[in-house]
């Protein structure tokens, strides 16, 4: 027998303010198809003619983000001090990235100029050498979003999650700490969970990848012991029923296991 196949590497993400960052297709994909982390694409989308819809970057939910953090799958490493500044081999593939984008647009330019010039009449043609090109600093340059992630420090820790940093705001923070925990749960049963906030809930909880299956239930985790309206109750009943899914409630106490009612608006 050969020796058992080594564990994959933990995948380096972006954090900064709050927000996780996922620039790396290949990363993007790992978290989707090994981990069932789906986040949401926030890039601008690409010109026009191109295909249509969001691209990298990949922002994870913190309820994702720190479950990727907690069972080791990713480790969360904050931007550099002031004045550090960005790792040398980053600020080459930079610099290479942008003298690239730049000729590729200098000889598009000179290509659709060439092309202008053969439909005039040879009379009306300039004899003159053409116009010097513009510097790189006056040309808006496109360049591609999906990037490497960053490099890993030497000594890189997780964040506080009892406590808020400049860099993790949720930390200690009773709803994020009573999401995590259904979050949690939900996903160690097998389900894949997105964003819910569309349709009014916390998540939207998927029995299978999001792009081949709908969302069977609205997740919506109230804090405990608050009441909630009836007619709050039944709107949310009525609209997840509307779009075919059940709405989830969600308890989720500090020292027990988490407990769901399920809510469905039938005909009278």
């Amino acid at each position: 027998m050969g020796d058992p196949e080594a564990p994959p590497e933990p995948l380096v993400l972006a954090l900064q303010r709050g927000r996780v960052l996922v620039w790396g297709a290949a990363a993007a994909r790992a978290l989707r198809e090994r981990h069932r982390v789906c986040g949401v694409l926030v890039g601008a989308p690409p010109r026009r003619g191109a295909a249509r819809g969001p691209r990298l970057p990949l922002q994870l939910l913190p309820e994702e983000a720190r479950l990727l953090a907690e069972t080791g799958a990713a480790v969360l490493v904050p931007p550099p001090e002031p004045g550090e500044g960005p790792p040398p081999a980053a600020a080459a593939r930079y610099a290479a990235e942008l003298a690239q984008s730049f000729a590729e647009q200098q000889e598009a330019a000179e290509g659709q100029r060439q092309a202008r010039l053969q439909h005039l009449p040879p009379n009306q043609r300039p004899t003159g050498a053409p116009a010097a090109a513009l510097p790189p600093r006056a040309l808006l340059v496109q360049l591609p979003t999906a990037r490497e992630g960053p490099a890993l420090p030497p000594t890189a820790a997780p964040p506080d999650w009892g406590r808020p940093a400049p860099h993790w705001p949720h930390g200690g923070r009773p709803g994020h700490e009573r999401r995590y925990r259904v979050y949690r749960d939900l996903w160690a049963r097998g389900l894949h969970l997105t964003a819910g906030a569309k349709f009014g809930g916390d998540f939207l909880v998927y029995p299978g990848p999001p792009e081949r299956f709908h969302a069977a239930a609205v997740a919506l985790c109230p804090p405990p012991g608050a009441p909630l309206a009836l007619g709050a109750l039944v709107a949310a009943a009525r609209l997840g029923t509307h779009v075919r899914k059940t709405l989830l409630l969600c308890a989720a106490p500090a020292g027990g296991a988490p407990a769901y009612t399920s809510l469905q608006w039938g005909p009278p």
